[in-house]
């Protein structure tokens, strides 16, 4: 996941929100829901060695299923429960750990189920245990810039139903690339580099799924004089971080334990 240069951190290591239940916890469980009709769960065949983003995992839904690859537990509690990075917390459990996960289902089902039945994965297969709460915790807020933005055309009307998604940006001769992202998957992706100390909350109020390019921001990264992300954000997208304090529902993971078997 750390390059020689940039790191980033791990999932678990920002206050984050939107709860969830333990299943054992009898105040708040979990509710039951739609279930895959077959999961396999295995070791992560290998990560993508060195660079920001050494650790990216993929998500891939469709009509009949769910594929991750390369995902951690913490990504996948993410998704279930349409969570972003800063709406997690708790010990960073089985860290270290990726899988390829591919899972079908009985009959057609849209992303609602899948989310569902994922939830259900966690909870049988890997035992997680969820409580919440709420932390008014220090934020950046992504924001439009009084000039305006300026952002690449949005791709939303070419996209297919259930296009890959990645959890980091990937590094392009010394550019930061940000995939098939929305403000909400910047703002999350963001939050994953040094530099941006503070998780980041889309509050810019645009819409649409955009190719974005920060040029020259991992080369920044490495040079003592180089100019902050938050500069060649303002400069290059007409966007900007700003500092703010939000109240904000947090799911912490109480406990999880390695899958069970197949």
């Amino acid at each position: 996941m750390r390059g020689a240069g940039f790191c980033t951190r791990p999932v678990y290591g920002v206050v984050l929100g939107l709860l969830l239940v333990a299943p054992s916890l009898p105040q708040s469980s979990i509710a039951t829901g739609p279930a895959f009709e077959v999961a396999s769960v295995r070791p992560a065949a290998g990560s993508e060695a060195g660079g920001e983003g050494g650790s990216r995992a993929q998500i891939e839904s469709a009509a009949d299923g769910l594929t991750m690859r390369n995902i951690d537990l913490s990504e996948m509690i993410q998704w279930a429960y349409g969570l972003e990075h800063h709406q997690l917390a708790g010990p960073s459990m089985l860290e270290g750990r990726r899988y390829d996960i591919r899972a079908r289902t009985a009959s057609p089902a849209d992303a609602a189920s899948l989310r569902l039945a994922l939830q259900d994965l966690l909870t049988t297969r890997f035992r997680v245990q969820l409580h919440r709460e709420k932390k008014r915790v220090s934020v950046y807020e992504l924001v439009v810039a009084k000039e305006g933005p300026r952002l690449p055309k949005d791709k939303t009307n070419t996209l297919e139903t259930g296009y890959p998604k990645e959890t980091f940006p990937r590094v392009t001769n010394g550019d930061f690339v940000f995939a098939n992202v929305s403000m909400a998957d910047f703002a999350l992706q963001l939050t994953e580099l040094r530099g941006i100390d503070l998780p980041v909350l889309d509050r810019t109020g645009i819409p649409g799924v955009y190719d974005i390019t920060l040029k020259s921001a991992a080369r920044a990264m490495l040079e003592p004089d180089g100019p902050s992300l938050l500069t060649l954000i303002h400069e290059q997208l007409g966007l900007k971080l700003v500092s703010a304090k939000d109240l904000i529902d947090v799911m912490v993971v109480d406990h999880a334990e390695p899958p069970t078997a197949n």
